[in-house]
């Protein structure tokens, strides 16, 4: 499965509603800039920017013929998700001063969602009983205290 061509379908049309929301709100309705906002938008953006390359760096080491369980991989089966949906796009919209840019990142959670349980079924194919462990071990997205691996 070809992770470029899903994360676009994924994250393609929520980062588009994003931008949409961007020149929507603050260029036909003038929304007030909320200086606050920003400056924890940037942040946010950060922190989701740091996810991802450390998500991405970690899944280069395993080139596609391994299972990458270490890293951001040991708590998260989709750190590179969970950077873009939780820290990226809130970011984003922090900075850009969009409310609508919220319905991107509503959009982009229900697409990987939609997709998620394909790329796992390849990947328990690919892998078998060692992505099941994996997957009853780490967490969709984020650990959370009350879910077990799912």
């Amino acid at each position: 499965m070809n992770m470029k061509s899903v994360s676009s379908k994924i994250l393609g049309p929520g980062y588009g509603v994003i931008a949409a929301g961007c020149i929507v709100e603050n260029f036909i309705f003038r929304t007030e800039w909320f200086m606050l906002g920003s400056v924890i938008g940037v942040l946010w953006l950060a922190a989701g920017l740091v996810g991802l390359i450390l998500a991405m760096r970690e899944l280069k080491k395993g080139e596609g013929y391994m299972l990458v369980q270490t890293g951001p991989y040991a708590i998260s089966r989709n750190p590179v998700m969970a950077a873009n949906l939780l820290g990226i796009m809130p970011g984003l919209c922090l900075v850009l001063n969009t409310n609508i840019g919220i319905l991107g990142i509503a959009a982009a959670a229900y697409l990987f969602l939609k997709h998620v349980r394909d790329e796992e079924t390849a990947l328990e194919d690919e892998f078998g009983e060692v992505y099941q462990a994996y997957r009853e071990r780490v967490s969709l997205l984020l650990p959370l205290p009350f879910t077990g691996g799912n």
